[in-house]
């Protein structure tokens, strides 16, 4: 876990801006993106956690279907937007696709940006009039995934037959997948420079977006939060925090953070990332947002981080296993 935010915050970090701010698919071919997406920032995380996950299989026990899709979901629109969602792209009759990588199964399989799935193998998602009133208490994410689900686990089997709603009509594709490690991660709208698995996704901020001054520097924090998924750690919560605040436990926080320290570092070389972005990132990100006591930390220091990076980085270039 890179920070964690109040879990007031985490209620409401899903929402996402307005549809206007959506840019079309002519826009982004314009502008040379190498995906079809709905938005850059969202495609930019999702290519680096496709990468990561991709290359990082063989650190993993299970693999993930891996398709190069990223969702959105009706629900996560403010109210006044939902209407314009619909007539879009008829975001009320299933999940959305906000994002196609290119050379993903999804790309291979002739899925595009704006696309809404509306069944998988004969099956229907679950219907955004069930994330609409999930989302009154607070739990449309539990129903939207239920659906992202549903298409991971028949992906598990094999390929799979989708029925696919483009402009008003229905399209029968078939979508494959990648094994890789675990690749769902998504970019949150907030203010808070901040990343972090909530036990079913790696979250991303857009305020660490704007943070990061790379793509490496996005894998490192990427790669960190997926090595928790892998490596079995549960996420943190409140009561873990307190724990750590009055200098219980430390101990375990500390050590599921090294590990997810050096495995991220495994990661990035695997994907071909540059491991020297490693260290100037700690030092910039922690120098300015972690100012606790060694005692009350719930994470290593700066120091503690920079000797586990170049130990690890040593150990990687010198072909050697993790310490």
């Amino acid at each position: 876990m890179i920070r964690l935010f109040p879990a007031a915050i985490l209620s409401a970090v899903f929402l996402v801006p307005a549809a206007a701010s959506a840019l079309s698919q002519p826009e982004q071919q314009a502008a040379g993106s190498p995906t079809t997406t709905l938005r850059q920032a969202d495609a930019r995380i999702a290519a680096i956690a496709y990468r990561l996950a991709l290359a990082g299989r063989p650190f993993c026990s299970a693999a993930y279907p891996l398709t190069g899709l990223l969702f959105h979901h009706l629900a996560e629109y403010r109210p006044a937007d939902r209407p314009g969602m619909i007539a879009r792209y008829g975001l009320d009759r299933g999940p959305g696709i906000l994002t196609v990588l290119a050379g993903s199964p999804a790309a291979d399989a002739g899925l595009k940006a704006g696309d809404v799935l509306l069944a998988v193998n004969g099956r229907s998602f679950p219907s955004a009039a069930a994330e609409i009133a999930a989302s009154d208490k607070g739990k449309w994410r539990e129903v939207a995934e239920a659906g992202e689900r549903q298409l991971e686990d028949a992906l598990r089997l094999g390929p799979v037959r989708l029925t696919v709603l483009r402009e008003g009509r229905e399209l029968a594709l078939v979508l494959g997948s990648h094994p890789g490690c675990f690749g769902r991660v998504r970019l949150a709208r907030n203010p808070t420079v901040n990343a972090f698995s909530n036990g079913h996704d790696v979250v991303v901020t857009t305020a660490m977006l704007d943070f990061a001054r790379s793509d490496d520097e996005l894998a490192l924090i990427i790669g960190h939060e997926m090595a928790h998924f892998i490596l079995g750690h549960p996420p943190m919560h409140t009561s873990d925090k307190l724990l750590a605040s009055i200098g219980i436990r430390s101990g375990i926080f500390w050590k599921r953070e090294e590990a997810a320290d050096r495995l991220a570092l495994r990661l990035m070389a695997a994907a071909g990332y540059d491991l020297d972005a490693a260290i100037p990132f700690w030092r910039r990100f922690l120098g300015k947002y972690d100012n606790d006591p060694q005692i009350f930390r719930y994470h290593p220091s700066l120091g503690a981080r920079e000797r586990i990076a170049r130990e690890e980085i040593a150990a990687i270039r010198a072909g050697g296993a993790t310490r």
